[in-house]
Order: C-alpha cells, then sequence, then structure tokens
C-alpha cells in the first residue's frame, strides 16, 4: 500500500494574522485542520496553530523554495534599477536591524522570516560587491559579531560553489548561532571579571538552545538547525556540546566554525593585524583545520585583505580596496605620507609597479583617518 505523506511543522512565515494558508494545515496526527485559502484571523489563532500546525512535507519544500526564488528575483529587479549601493553603509543598517532581532529572539514576530529576508540581502550584497562586504569586516564599527561571520561564510560558501539552498542554509545559520546567548554576549563585552560558573554553563547550552529557540520560531530547515547545533564542535574532539570528532562534522559546520574564529581575532586584539590572523592560520596556530579548509579562506582574504591598512614603497600609507591578480598585489588607495597629514583626497595605487609594491601591513590607527571617509572607496556596482 502506498505510504501517507509525511508531515513537518509548519514554518511561522506560512501563519501569518489576516492572509490565506498556503498550504493545507494537518495536526501532527494527519488529522486536517483547516484546508489550504483559509485565513488566519486573530493573533491567538495564530499562536495556537504554531503549537499544532504541520503540512504535508513535499508541499512545505516546494512552497518555501519557490518564496525563496521569488525573493532572489524580486531583488535581482530592484538592484538592475536602483542606483548603486554602498555595501560598508548597508552592513551598518543591517547590523542594527540583526543585533535587535537577535536580542529579543521569540518576541520578535516572524522571526525566522526576518532571518531569512535578511540573510537573502546579504547574499545579494556579497554577489553585488565582493571586495567591499570583505572590507567591511574590518571598516565597518559595528559590535554584530553574528553579521561578520555570516558575511565570511558567504563569500566563501559562494567560492566553494555551494548549491543555493545550502548556502541559504549556511548564511542563515551563522547569523543566528548566537540568539541564546546575545545578552550574555552583551555581558561579557563590559565586564572584566571571568564568566562565572552559570555563564559558562549558559554558553556550553547555547548551541542547542539556539536550534530549540529557532524551531520554536517555526524554521524547518533541518541543515540550519544542524549547523547551529554544532558550530563550535572541532576535529580534535575538544568541541561542544557533543565532542564530535573529524568526519562527525559535517563541512559546513567546520567552515562556520573557522569563520566564527577568525571574525573574533581580527576584532579581540586591535593589535593584531589581519595579515597577522592569516599568517597564524597558515602555520596551523589556531587549530587543527583541515588544509583544504585553510587554502580556502587564504584564498578568499588574501594576504592583504580589502579593509586593511599597508606600508607603500612610496612611503605612504594606503587601504587595500580589492585583490588584485597576485595575493601580494592587491588595488589600495593612499591616504597619507608615514610622516605627513592625510591627504585632501585618497590618491589610487597600482601596487604591481615597483614604486608602490606593499613592504607591510600596518595597523588602522596609522592611517589617522576616520573609517567613515573611506566607504565611498566601494560604492560601485563591481565593488
Amino acid at each position: 500500500m502506498p505510504q501517507p505523506p509525511s508531515k513537518i511543522k509548519l514554518p511561522g512565515s506560512f501563519l501569518r494574522v489576516g492572509e490565506q494558508l498556503p498550504v493545507d494545515v494537518y495536526a501532527k496526527n494527519g488529522f486536517l485542520l483547516l484546508k489550504k485559502g483559509h485565513y488566519v484571523l486573530t493573533p491567538e489563532q495564530r499562536e495556537r496553530l504554531m503549537d499544532v500546525a504541520h503540512g504535508d512535507a513535499e508541499e512545505v519544500a516546494v512552497r518555501l523554495e519557490r518564496e525563496r526564488l521569488d525573493r532572489a528575483a524580486q531583488r535581482e529587479r530592484e538592484a538592475a534599477t536602483m542606483t548603486p549601493k554602498n555595501p560598508l553603509v548597508e552592513v551598518g543598517f543591517m547590523a542594527g536591524r540583526l543585533e535587535a532581532v537577535l536580542l529579543h529572539g521569540l518576541s520578535v514576530p516572524g522571526l525566522a522570516g526576518r532571518l531569512e529576508e535578511m540573510a537573502e540581502e546579504l547574499l545579494q550584497l556579497t554577489q553585488r560587491f565582493r571586495d567591499g562586504m570583505l572590507a567591511s569586516l574590518f571598516l565597518v564599527p559595528v559590535k554584530s559579531h553574528s553579521l561578520k561571520v555570516a558575511t565570511l561564510v558567504a563569500l566563501l560558501g559562494r567560492r566553494q560553489g555551494l548549491e543555493p539552498q545550502r548556502l541559504h542554509s549556511l548564511v542563515c545559520a551563522a547569523m543566528s548561532m548566537n540568539v541564546a546567548i546575545s545578552q550574555l554576549l552583551n555581558q561579557l563585552g563590559s565586564q572584566r571579571q571571568p564568566m562565572s560558573l552559570s555563564q559558562q554553563e549558559e554558553m556550553l547550552a547555547h548551541p542547542v538552545l539556539g536550534s530549540a529557540i529557532l524551531r520554536e520560531a517555526g524554521v524547518a530547515d533541518e541543515h540550519w538547525h544542524m549547523l547551529v547545533q554544532t558550530h563550535h564542535e572541532q576535529d580534535d574532539g575538544l568541541g561542544y556540546p557533543a565532542g564530535l570528532r573529524a568526519d562527525e562534522i559535517h563541512p559546513d559546520a567546520r567552515l562556520l566554525a573557522l569563520a566564527d574564529l577568525l571574525c573574533e581575532r581580527f576584532h579581540s586584539d586591535a593589535a593584531v593585524l589581519p595579515a597577522q590572523v592569516m599568517a597564524s592560520l597558515f602555520r596551523g596556530e589556531l587549530g587543527p583545520f583541515a588544509p583544504a579548509l585553510v587554502s580556502l579562506m587564504i584564498k578568499e582574504m588574501g594576504i592583504y585583505p580589502p579593509g586593511s591598512f599597508v606600508r607603500l614603497a612610496s612611503n605612504e600609507i594606503a587601504v587595500v580596496t580589492h585583490s588584485g591578480d597576485k595575493a601580494n598585489q592587491p588595488r589600495a588607495a593612499a591616504l597619507r605620507k608615514v610622516d605627513g597629514p592625510p591627504y585632501a583626497d585618497v590618491l589610487l595605487r597600482d601596487t604591481r609597479q615597483g614604486a608602490y609594491r606593499v613592504l607591510e601591513p600596518v595597523a588602522a590607527a596609522t592611517a589617522a583617518v576616520n573609517p567613515a571617509y573611506l566607504t565611498r572607496l566601494w560604492t560601485s556596482r563591481l565593488g
């Protein structure tokens, strides 16, 4: 006999007050509750449905894919007609929105849908402004660690050629991996003493608790859940919460863990330069990451990542704007002489020329300019 269609819990985005149901709604036991096209009339009705509503798994998957494609097509149409965006400005706006969503968690209406929409927006930005988005990791003064990690994994996933749904899940996981500890991270940011025992326990539990919060919010994407649950696992088995080892860890979770670690290292100590972090990664000093994963990261970031600062053979301090054909020959914009005041305007330099070759990385403070002054360097459709 043919098997009855399998049921899956409906995402919260399928249950919106004042809107028609996009699919038939069933109880978990398969009993039909509401037909497709029925309206969700009140917030109370929605809350009751959120606890019990299931749908045909295949129909839900088709609907989710259609919605994703529709959103992507709409953004492409908008991108074709709008004036060029500035990726660093857009990241600043998005950081504030994401932090508010994560801080309030389940009290945010349509939490899952909002995270997915921001993930799609971020993917569009990384597709249009690859170098500008890399620069945002260093030049946008926001505390949103999750957004920086999501930006990096979006770029790395594209370089790997991940299929769209898998990449979407990866970016969603990066954005939401810390949803269970947003308040704790804010506390730790201003806390001078070591973590208390209760704080340590909260930290160790956050991958599992974060997944539970997302499930309650209507996230039905199991790849998303798996990545949130395992983003702190390590190949040597010393990670948490399950102590998984090597092949037990999904490659996307390893990628997420490395991006998480690097973004933390980039900003934990202003005295450590991005180039020095990348060198530590190459030497294996940041942990036992697979050589292929390390190579992927270095190819994407380069020796001198966009948004970092360098000293040129012309004795000028410059900001790297774009990757070059060779890892040690990026495109750069000179900001000042080492011993002089900032220029009235930036001067573009071709580091392939001996007179302007890169000599060494330097700290951002050496540039003696406000990062906001530099954002216009990436206002371009090709940035």
